[in-house]
């Protein structure tokens, strides 16, 4: 079979940046992070102005190491169709983010869970039986903050307008809301959860199994 190359290598011509990506190293205007020294990614794309007829798009990813350096993505289209020079621009680079990067940090949550530790992404804490979700309950001055764990047999998710929403079928005060755009690996665990709910594994997990 053959074997698909990843590497980026582009000089962005909206914003002049210059961006690298292979398996080693992600480079943007000789600034670069190793890909195994990657704590986060945040990536999304912006419609700004009118709702209803907006007058550009922009792109951004960003990326953060584990001591704290951070790299910057951004580009903009000054036109608003299906797909432009700058969308594929954009896939382009992500092709390489997804290959190098981010596949490498879905491996890292789930090897987490099949420890039985837990792990935060945003306000989402995650365990191997489900979320720890934190409530209040009461009234005006008698509120009180509760933690529960939400399992996995309770968790329902989806994706509206780039917010990552994750909530309780039984219980609408117990939810978290992850914005993919600004949230410190939101893109991760939503296709983290995508994964779990294939194949039964987030049953596994509940009862202990590793995946």
């Amino acid at each position: 079979m053959q074997s698909h190359n990843f590497d980026v290598d582009i000089v962005i011509p909206s914003s002049k940046q210059k961006v690298k990506i292979d398996k080693d190293h992600i480079e943007v205007n000789n600034t670069a992070i190793a890909c195994k020294d990657v704590k986060a990614v945040k990536y999304g794309v912006s419609l700004i102005g009118d709702k209803k007829k907006p007058e550009r798009k922009d792109y951004n990813i960003d990326i953060l190491s584990n001591n704290g350096k951070e790299i910057s993505i951004k580009f903009n289209s000054n036109k608003v169709e299906d797909l432009l020079e700058e969308d594929h621009t954009y896939y382009y680079i992500m092709s390489g983010v997804w290959q190098y990067v981010k596949k490498y940090l879905v491996s890292h949550y789930i090897e987490i869970l099949n420890e039985q530790k837990e792990f935060e992404i945003g306000t989402a804490k995650v365990t191997h039986k489900g979320f720890n979700m934190t409530y209040t309950s009461g009234f005006l001055f008698w509120k009180k903050t509760n933690t529960e764990l939400v399992p996995w047999s309770d968790v329902k998710y989806f994706l509206k307008k780039g917010i990552l929403h994750i909530e309780s079928n039984s219980d609408m005060r117990k939810k978290v809301e992850l914005s993919l755009h600004y949230d410190w690996n939101a893109v991760v665990l939503n296709t983290l959860l995508h994964y779990l709910w294939q194949e039964h594994r987030k049953e596994k997990l509940a009862k202990g199994e590793k995946i």
